[in-house]
């Protein structure tokens, strides 16, 4: 079971420093990419990512800092699941700590992350490019949150026929109800559902045409690491508004349905 009930946290969900102790208790395994302020942006890879991890697993958490329910429940599902996880397991905990402490969405520098993954001069994208090289998964997570949601959405890109967004959705509803509008943030959604982008010129006018030519790390994740033949990249996003227990509950369900759906 997690360290701790997220229920009965003794901190505020923006407090880096005791997420990084979690990490660093829980895997020796923990890089530093780099330093933003002080403070270090980590990854870590199970054993089994040693080796071919065309088959394995990328998630991540924290990109925007005003977002905290996903990256307390990466931590809480890493703690059950890292040590017994025998696919290839990569994951990134926090990329924007600064954000995370201040409670906004931008880092350090007023930047959003999830428009620049193709931005290489900027020292965490850069770091974070490097250390995945040339890697393939099948499954990339993304986890987010939503100040206007009235209730949980999914963007998936899949590369191929592998389209479980629908039922991952059902995994989850149980917790917090699908945002059934039928526009999110712009975009045209199905049943809290949009699926879309597969192939590289769909990927590609996404971006110049709908996102100003900065790229999110979902997109560049399918453009550059995702299997070509079967693989998906999900952009899981909960309403911030909601309870903050239920919002790291539904993550971690949907991180074990996400999982399950390539099992």
């Amino acid at each position: 079971m997690a360290d701790y009930d997220s229920s009965l946290l003794q901190h505020t969900g923006h407090d880096y420093d005791a997420l990084l102790a979690g990490w660093e208790k829980l895997s020796r395994n923990c890089v530093e990419l780099t330093r933003v302020e002080g403070y270090p942006v980590i990854t870590l890879q199970n054993k089994a990512a040693a080796g071919d991890p065309s088959d394995g697993v990328y998630i991540s958490a924290g990109v925007h800092g005003d977002e905290c329910a996903p990256v307390w429940a990466l931590l809480e599902w890493a703690q059950e699941n890292l040590d017994t996880f025998d696919r290839p397991l990569t994951l990134f905990p926090c990329l924007n700590p600064v954000g995370l402490i201040e409670n906004t969405r931008r880092d350090q520098n007023g930047d959003d992350l999830n428009r620049m993954f193709e931005a290489a001069e900027h020292p965490v994208i850069g770091a974070w490019q490097e250390s995945l090289g040339t890697q393939k998964f099948r499954l990339a997570i993304n986890l987010h949150e939503d100040y206007d949601a009235r209730g949980i959405y999914l963007y998936e890109l899949p590369v191929g026929e592998f389209t479980p967004g629908d039922s991952l959705l059902s995994s989850c509803e149980t917790i917090i109800p699908r945002d059934i509008r039928d526009e999110i943030d712009g975009s045209p959604f199905s049943n809290g559902l949009l699926s879309r982008g597969e192939t590289v010129e769909e990927l590609e006018s996404i971006v110049e045409e709908e996102l100003g030519g900065g790229y999110p790390e979902a997109i560049w994740l399918s453009l550059h690491h995702l299997d070509k033949e079967n693989g998906c990249a999900l952009t899981f996003e909960t309403p911030s508004e909601f309870s903050l227990t239920d919002r790291i509950r539904t993550h971690r369900k949907f991180i074990d349905a996400a999982i399950d759906s390539i099992s």
